[in-house]
């Protein structure tokens, strides 16, 4: 049937081409499959909830399936659901005037329409199948009953109507029209480059008590972009994952988790999925820049690259980072400090912001630090975000996207210019939309989808003269200073008991893991204070593993002497510490105030020299101290009597004086002898 005939059939009679095969062309058969095929499961899955909120007297209009766009010689493919009773009722379809990139926002948040510029009525019987669905092939173009003009998006209503008249309901969806191309101009001609971002964040599965227990909401969206992905090879996507999920489904035994996993580093590996660099948990960078505590996010980011590393099977790339919106000019630099190189900022964070009529933010950017140094952006338009947002339905979402595209893409298509894509953070992302935009966008003519670097090096290759120099316009940081206080004081106690364990120990990796987790942005106050209090209580335990005997006293006979002190190592591993000695001034340490000793499990006997200085009874008190510089953790503290007896060396000293006295006295006593019988007296 030559598309002539077609026009003259529908002029006669608007019903009757309806039940005639359509011939599409190649590039339609592939992409009507795209969307049929895709949209036949949601459409039978809304099948009941529809029904049942229908009624007698009201019937609902849903879109599933459209053509993204018609050619020269093309047809457009509608599949429309029809809930409630629809019976005598009929579809009144118009396409209206061509819209702007402006008028076709305005009608997405406000949809007003004047007179359509042609209209075609069809009774719902002749259309309708048994499970609710119409479909719909419709000849469009400068001849037909519905006019359009290619190189136009013109908006098409779809209204349901009553027997007695009564609108029952109605949508709105974009028509879009290939231009024609001379042939001579066809190479002069630039698709719009095309880059899709997604930031997929969620609260760390790890519990203070050290149980695993996974977000359903954030295993959703990471299985959705995985099936998406997978279902649509060549089409790339840029990601940033949760590293700490991540790890938390290779911890799991759930085998769904490891199925996930393991589509995940498949896409990863197939380069579908680009990743994009992360930090373990959800963190800002401008937050803890201002809390003074830089070296939080740059942790927290390496380990995220090698956990991903490890459980995808491909380093992540650091060269770009989609900036937060808090992010001011000391961001920038903390960034490229850490790797980054090139920028992805919301149109909506720039100072002055991009005119959406004159496709602005499809130029590069420069984006200047509080030096005047200009860092190399790309903007994300969210606009082209909040097309997904969309109540009606994937299909209309990713309409509404594509015909968006085409706007920008037509405006200029000799110069190279981009777009990128973000999800809106109040987006749950789905593996139906999802799979819908990339099918879409992935055989556009007039697009060309690549990965977020690509995208960087073709545009400032092309363009970087066109760059345009912009300031951050961003939102207030939500101050995590007593967090960072919070944390720090954990981290010296945790670095206390690291040490005691003679360095990297799994005791005190269990320890780290929890510290790591109260960065989380998903955590509030009460939240980050289980897990500090969960290090805390660990650490305490282990403390009250030493012990030593209530009453140690020794009795010193020697001038110098090692005195036995005994300690109970109740863990199971060595435990290294410091004995730190003090004395009441009777005693004195001749090796130092300090012994360091490596305590074994179970009993431990440690000689501690010492010198009396006077007999009699002293004390000394024994603090065994975690062996950091701070000797942050006091295991245990005890006093021991120390009881000095006459020392030998007092002893020789007295016997030896008993001795010269008893010598002097005989001396004295023979010399008195002597004097009293020299006169001839005898003795």
């Amino acid at each position: 049937m030559s598309r002539r005939r077609t026009t003259t059939a529908v002029s006669s009679n608007p019903t009757r081409w309806l039940k005639q095969p359509l011939h599409p062309t190649s590039r339609q058969k592939v992409l009507i499959t795209i969307l049929l095929t895709a949209l036949l499961v949601a459409a039978s899955t809304g099948a009941t909830a529809g029904q049942a909120r229908a009624d007698g007297d009201s019937a609902s209009l849903g879109l599933i399936a459209q053509s993204p766009w018609i050619d020269d010689d093309g047809d457009l493919a509608l599949q429309l659901r029809i809930t409630g009773d629809a019976t005598g009722a009929g579809l009144r379809l118009g396409l209206h005037h061509p819209v702007d990139r402006r008028g076709l926002l305005a009608l997405r948040d406000d949809p007003v329409l004047g007179a359509p510029e042609s209209t075609l009525t069809i009774d719902v019987s002749d259309v309708i199948n048994s499970a609710g669905v119409a479909s719909l092939t419709l000849p469009v173009g400068p001849n037909g009953i519905l006019r359009s003009r290619p190189g136009e998006v013109s908006p098409l209503t779809v209204e349901l109507v009553a027997a007695n008249g009564h609108l029952l309901d109605r949508l709105v969806t974009p028509v879009i029209h290939l231009p024609i191309v001379p042939a001579g101009e066809a190479a002069a001609q630039r698709p719009l480059l095309v880059g899709i971002s997604l930031d997929i964040d969620g609260p760390p599965p790890l519990r203070p008590d050290g149980r695993i227990e996974l977000d359903e909401a954030t295993v959703r969206h990471l299985g959705a972009v995985a099936n998406a992905v997978l279902d649509h090879p060549g089409a790339p996507v840029d990601v940033r994952l949760p590293p700490a999920t991540m790890a938390g489904l290779a911890r799991s035994d759930d085998l769904a988790h490891a199925r996930l996993l393991a589509h995940l580093a498949t896409a990863v590996q197939s380069g579908g999925l680009h990743l994009r660099s992360s930090p373990f948990v959800t963190a800002d960078p401008e937050a803890w820049r201002q809390a003074g505590r830089s070296d939080v996010h740059r942790d927290l980011l390496d380990h995220g690259d090698q956990v991903l590393t490890e459980h995808l099977g491909a380093a992540p790339d650091r060269s770009v980072a989609v900036l937060e919106p808090t992010a001011v000019p000391s961001t920038l630099n903390l960034l490229s400090r850490l790797g980054t190189v090139y920028h992805v900022v919301s149109a909506d964070h720039l100072d002055p912001r991009p005119i959406t009529a004159s496709h602005g933010s499809t130029h590069p950017a420069r984006l200047l630090d509080a030096s005047g140094v200009a860092y190399p952006a790309l903007v994300s338009d969210p606009d082209l975000a909040r097309h997904l947002v969309d109540p009606r339905g994937s299909v209309s979402a990713a309409q509404q996207l594509v015909a968006d595209l085409a706007l920008l893409a037509w405006s200029d298509p000799t110069v190279t210019r981009t777009a990128i894509i973000t999800m809106p953070d109040d987006l749950a992302i789905d593996a139906l939309t999802l799979g819908l935009v990339l099918g879409v966008l992935k055989n556009a003519p007039f697009l060309h989808l690549q990965p977020l670097p690509d995208l960087f090096e073709a545009s400032l290759t092309a363009d970087a003269a066109a760059a345009i120099n912009y300031d951050l316009w961003p939102d207030p940081v939500t101050s995590v200073s007593r967090r960072a206080t919070d944390r720090s004081l954990a981290e010296t106690t945790v670095a206390a008991y690291t040490a005691m364990l003679g360095g990297p120990h799994p005791d005190a990796t269990a320890l780290n893991d929890l510290l790591e987790v109260t960065a989380a942005a998903e955590l509030d106050g009460d939240a980050m204070g289980a897990y500090l209090a969960a290090v805390y209580a660990t650490v305490s335990g282990v403390l009250d593993a030493f012990t030593t005997p209530s009453d140690q006293s020794v009795r010193l006979t020697a001038h110098r002497a090692d005195l036995p002190f005994t300690i109970h190592n109740g863990l199971n591993t060595d435990a290294r510490v410091v004995l730190v000695l003090q004395s009441d001034g009777r005693i004195d340490f001749p090796d130092g105030d300090v012994i360091e000793a490596v305590l074994v499990p179970g009993r431990n006997r440690i000689a501690v020299p010492v010198r009396a200085r006077t007999s009699g009874d002293a004390r000394l008190q024994v603090t065994v101290r975690s062996p950091d510089d701070a000797r942050l953790l006091q295991l245990r503290s005890t006093q021991l009597m120390v009881r000095t007896t006459s020392l030998p060396g007092v002893g020789v000293a007295l016997f030896v004086g008993a001795l010269a006295v008893l010598a002097i006295w005989w001396v004295r006593s023979a010399r008195l002898r002597s004097a009293r019988t020299r006169p001839g007296e005898s003795p």
